[in-house]
């Protein structure tokens, strides 16, 4: 109920309505880091989200905010009503359907490859680079927590990038088209959650895919290239695998760091080992 009252309090300072004018329909689950709810005002249903604590250390809302409105034209996404720069709070018109996390995606891999590519060859720019290599030194900043084999596998991981990756074409990603922030509606499968999008090489948001079960990802890779893919583009979504579970041990890390294992009855520094262990497999799988 505490969690209500701060969704209510929130929106309606958002919408100008009083609070007994925001009916709240249920909490939406998905990520850890912030809360959203299903609200009504006026009969007219919305999500509103309230950043979690910590949760604006990794993204800049001014870029977010900026891509929400880079993305409209492509109709991928629930139109944002509502957003405040400083504190990150969103509110966005309610799209009725189904989170794929949460059925078998396989009648969908058609649908979401297309959606990928709309937006792949949009031609539009984001806001920014994703920047990964500053990125992974930025959530480092916030831990100060690297061991051993974590200064090793990304010493690795930028070598190879260095190599083969930084000078391919980048277009603009979404950079977090994991499962939970799919939506299948009712005439169309919607993109959500467009906090961590910018330009990057197309093969990150095939490796998001893979969040739950890496191998999920190179299934969607085959279908998103319509053939078998190669070893080397097999690889190249292994890499960008890679990176991102270097960068959740990170965050997984500084989420323990502050509590939130206590606090959200979660282990996050399993979670952190976990992902730096997967970050070693799938080098080793690389490496072949």
């Amino acid at each position: 109920m505490e969690y209500e009252q701060i969704i209510k309090t929130q929106a309606a300072k958002a919408f100008h309505v009083s609070e007994d004018e925001v009916n709240i329909i249920k909490r939406l689950m998905g990520g850890m880091s912030h809360l959203t709810y299903h609200i009504q005002i006026n009969n007219i249903d919305y999500t509103y989200r309230i950043i979690g604590k910590d949760g604006n250390l990794f993204v800049d809302r001014e870029i977010e905010f900026q891509n929400l409105k880079n993305i409209e034209p492509l109709n991928l996404n629930n139109k944002t009503v509502y957003f405040d720069v400083k504190t990150g709070e969103k509110a966005a018109q309610y799209v009725e359907g189904t989170v794929l996390s949460s059925v078998d995606y396989h009648p969908y891999l058609e649908d979401v490859a297309k959606t990928l590519k709309k937006l792949h060859h949009s031609g539009i720019s984001p806001a920014s680079d994703y920047g990964l290599i500053r990125r992974l030194d930025l959530y480092e900043s916030y831990t100060n927590m690297r061991t051993p084999l974590y200064q090793e596998l990304k010493e690795k991981w930028i070598s190879l990038y260095q190599k083969k990756h930084e000078n391919k074409p980048k277009v603009f990603c979404h950079n977090d088209a994991q499962r939970s922030n799919i939506v299948i509606g009712n005439d169309q499968i919607y993109l959500l959650d467009w906090e961590y999008a910018g330009l990057n090489e197309f093969y990150y948001d095939i490796a998001s895919f893979g969040n739950i079960n890496f191998e999920d990802a190179l299934v969607l890779l085959d279908v998103y290239l319509n053939r078998a893919a190669t070893l080397e583009e097999k690889n190249s979504v292994r890499f960008y695998r890679m990176f991102q579970v270097l960068q959740w041990h990170q965050v997984a890390l500084r989420k323990e760091m502050i509590g939130l294992s206590q606090v959200l009855h979660f282990d996050f520094k399993l979670l952190a080992n976990k992902y730096l262990n997967l970050a070693n497999q799938l080098y080793q799988e690389i490496k072949g």
